[in-house]
């Protein structure tokens, strides 16, 4: 049985087709039994027939149900979480409101205009200067 086992590595190995088939197998001492019993077992039903307990309904029953929160918040709840105000952000409101407080949104804008005043006033004070001397080097 280790020869024809090697034999049969080594025509494999050797990638001859005729040794991927197998070959007739020798006959036991049973073999008119074992007929006997693939001929009942061949007889013999497969399974139960499958028969359903209830009538089957043509077209199907979907229902759905939300059990939890979705993962993505509406957009009610967006805004509100976007452009709801903080208390001190009330409370600068009120005091912005009475005139008890100070404006910083108008002292923040008066800065940044005098910011761009300033800019847009050095830029025209270095174009003046640029062109005298552009005018002095050509005369």
């Amino acid at each position: 049985m280790a020869v024809s086992t090697l034999l049969c590595c080594a025509a494999i190995a050797a990638g001859s087709p005729a040794a991927l088939y197998a070959g007739p197998q020798e006959p036991s001492g049973g073999t008119a039994s074992s007929l006997t019993r693939i001929k009942q077992r061949l007889n013999a039903p497969a399974a139960p027939p499958l028969a359903p307990k209830s009538p089957v309904r043509l077209r199907p029953t979907f229902k759905t149900r939300i059990t939890e929160r979705p993962w993505v918040p509406t957009l009610e709840e967006h805004l509100r979480d976007t452009f709801a105000l903080t208390d001190f952000q009330r409370q600068y409101a009120a005091y912005a409101g009475k005139c008890c407080g100070l404006d910083l949104g108008g002292l923040f804008r008066a800065a940044d205009k005098a910011l761009d005043e300033r800019q847009e006033r050095k830029a025209r004070e270095q174009v003046a200067r640029e062109l005298a001397e552009l005018v002095k080097s050509t005369r």
